[in-house]
């Protein structure tokens, strides 16, 4: 994976930061769904872009939380969400430790977010 320019990473910051919302040690609520995709319609990232980035970007960095006993559930800080993602980016370990254990949980949670995109 080819390293982001620090343009990149902040444009890339805002989806990141809402993606991660899915990874909360809690239920989301309808409103919840919404929020996160406002904020990818915002970006200008098209559905594929951003299901790229959920699954290759965002995943590897927050799956951890879904298997910790106590794990977060009111979201993290976006210097949190930068430093976190930015480590695993590129780890093969983390995408096929993702893929193995959560494809099914990334398929269910990406198809709710995508139903509520404007495009």
């Amino acid at each position: 994976m080819e390293p982001l320019s620090e343009s990149e990473i902040a444009h890339r910051l805002p989806v990141w930061t809402a993606l991660s919302c899915l990874f909360l040690d809690q239920e989301l609520q309808a409103g919840d769904y919404r929020h996160i995709a406002a904020v990818l319609d915002q970006s200008g990232y098209s559905p594929a872009e951003v299901e790229e980035i959920l699954r290759n970007e965002v995943a590897p960095a927050f799956v951890a939380n879904l298997w910790s006993v106590a794990g977060e559930w009111q979201g993290w800080p976006e210097d949190y969400v930068r430093e976190r993602v930015l480590e695993k980016r590129g780890s093969a370990l983390a995408k096929a430790a993702t893929q193995l254990f959560n494809n099914g949980f990334l398929t269910s949670e990406w198809a709710k977010v995508a139903a509520l995109l404007d495009r």
